[in-house]
């Protein structure tokens, strides 16, 4: 019988976008692609992608055409900048003073990115003590054009919850026990609840066999303090043991 993509449906891929009107690549997960095309970065690591379908991890028009489609296929789409990345908008393209760089000792330089703000914008041009910047996404107003293969339906849970917890930018090990999900990262069990909550909620939206389970949250660090805890008493008790049948051979113990 053969497997199609649904909602909801969690998917590894692999992919090469490019502009529709020059062809140029602007992302792909396939190194021979790369090499071929003499877009290869040797700093970079090449590796399939993950989405899940309707959860607006894809840009719309990829979310669409994908639904439906066979697993173990490749397919070619082309997507319309109103279902990419939107249109451009002039009255994103702002002008700002060179001295505002000043502080984080940045020198702008056209086709530049930077972060103004906690917003990422492209450098158009520096002149004049002035620096035009373009808040727009870089590739917005351009249709798009993708080659994909889609290799697999995710059904593993905690590769589910490694997709899930990508989403949020956590870097993390996962344990399921029973009712039980424990999730071990870096100060992870430090989170402040608007951000831990959501996470709980999310696990349990995208991952409905995980929804009547616990979701723990655990320091990495913590959770390693204590296996070095528990591998120190281990070994003072085989001490202790090989201690007391070496005196019991001396005639030490009763």
């Amino acid at each position: 019988m053969t497997e199609t993509i649904k909602q909801g449906d969690f998917i590894q891929f692999d992919f090469v976008g490019r502009i529709k009107v020059t062809n140029i690549i602007f992302d792909l997960t396939v190194a021979d692609v790369a090499k071929k095309e003499g877009v290869f970065d040797e700093k970079r690591e090449y590796k399939y992608a993950t989405a899940i379908i309707g959860e607006e991890m894809l840009i719309k028009g990829l979310d669409k055409q994908l639904e439906g489609k066979e697993i173990g296929k490749e397919y070619s789409f082309e997507v319309e900048p109103e279902l990419a990345f939107g249109q451009r908008n002039p009255k994103m393209v702002q002008i700002t003073n060179l001295a505002k760089f000043a502080n984080s000792r940045l020198n702008p330089m056209p086709g530049m990115q930077v972060n103004v703000d906690g917003l990422l914008a492209t450098v158009k041009s520096v002149s004049g003590g002035r620096v035009i910047l373009d808040f727009n996404h870089p590739l917005a107003g351009k249709a798009l054009s993708y080659w994909i293969k889609v290799n697999k339906k995710v059904t593993d849970l905690k590769e589910k919850l490694k997709i899930v917890t990508d989403i949020f930018g956590v870097e993390a090990e996962t344990t399921i026990d029973g009712k039980k999900v424990i999730i071990k990262g870096a100060e992870l069990g430090k989170l402040p609840k608007e951000v831990s909550d959501p996470l709980k909620e999310k696990i349990k939206k995208f991952i409905p066999e995980l929804k009547e389970s616990e979701i723990i949250l655990e320091n990495a660090k913590e959770h390693k303090h204590e296996a070095e805890e528990h591998a120190h008493e281990a070994h003072e008790h085989e001490h202790g043991t090989a201690e007391t049948e070496k005196k019991a051979k001396q005639g030490i113990v009763a």
